[in-house]
């Protein structure tokens, strides 16, 4: 996964969690409380130019990666921003319903904020996956005294996640091995297969590995060595600063 890859990867790996934790945490509460487009705004590219220019992930990676919500984001300010009951621009009538489209001035304001807050509260999470490993997350999580047994589901679904990725992987190779894709006709009943049978697989996969930690001592906790780092106080310095003057834009802008 990409995530995974660059967050072991990136320039900025060996730079202690709770740091880059900080400056996530302080992002994304500055982007969810923004009353002001501006303000959300400059969370968001300032976040993004940590991240592409810091800690080194290509801009074309990042975009890419900002396509996945993008569709999420875009149906929920539309949502926002179009009225069926009357508003300040008629756009048009549905065909077929004989219902009137209509732009409305306040919900398209209101859309617009909210994407701005969405957008700033994305780069916010992406800068901390990008940067810091899933279980170094995890060991983060653990500091801030999140429940265990909610560690504990993060840690097996992200487990499962690869599990279910390298199966189906497996599979379909052995299916096209055997040509099973060579025709419209076959790459329908290759994939129904796959469909099928996948689950199971991941199933029996999955109490293997329960077997597994249980034949090495589990006891309802999982426990894991987790690197040492040193902190830097100049980073925390910088990092309360930035934080400080999100928080202030956030608070202080006008709308």
């Amino acid at each position: 996964m990409l995530f995974e890859s660059y967050a072991y990867s990136n320039r900025w790996r060996l730079l202690h969690p709770v740091e880059k934790g900080l400056l996530s945490g302080f992002a994304l509460i500055a982007a969810l409380v923004a009353g002001s487009k501006l303000a959300a705004l400059t969370v968001f590219f300032c976040l993004a130019a940590l991240t592409i220019c810091g800690a080194g992930i290509p801009l074309r990676v990042y975009l890419r990666l900002l396509l996945i919500p993008a569709g999420f984001l875009l149906a929920g300010v539309a949502s926002l921003a179009i009225s069926f009951g009357g508003g300040d621009i008629p756009l048009g009538t549905l065909p077929g319903f004989d219902l009137s489209v209509f732009l409305s001035q306040t919900g398209l304001e209101q859309a617009t904020l909210v994407l701005a807050r969405s957008l700033g509260a994305v780069a916010a999470l992406y800068f901390l996956a990008l940067t810091t490993p899933m279980t170094e997350i995890i060991g983060l999580l653990r500091r801030l005294r999140v429940p265990t047994l909610l560690l504990e589901l993060m840690v097996l679904a992200y487990r499962q996640i690869f599990v279910l990725l390298q199966i189906a992987s497996e599979m379909r190779v052995a299916q096209a091995s055997r040509l099973g894709y060579a025709t419209p006709g076959n790459s329908c009943r290759s994939l129904a297969a796959l469909a099928a049978n996948l689950y199971l697989r991941v199933h029996n996969r999955s109490r293997l590995l329960h077997r597994a930690l249980v034949g090495r001592g589990y006891e309802d906790e999982l426990r894991w060595l987790e690197p040492e780092y040193a902190y830097s106080s100049r980073n925390l310095f910088l990092i309360t600063v930035a934080g400080c003057g999100f928080l202030t834009l956030a608070l202080l802008l006008p709308v």
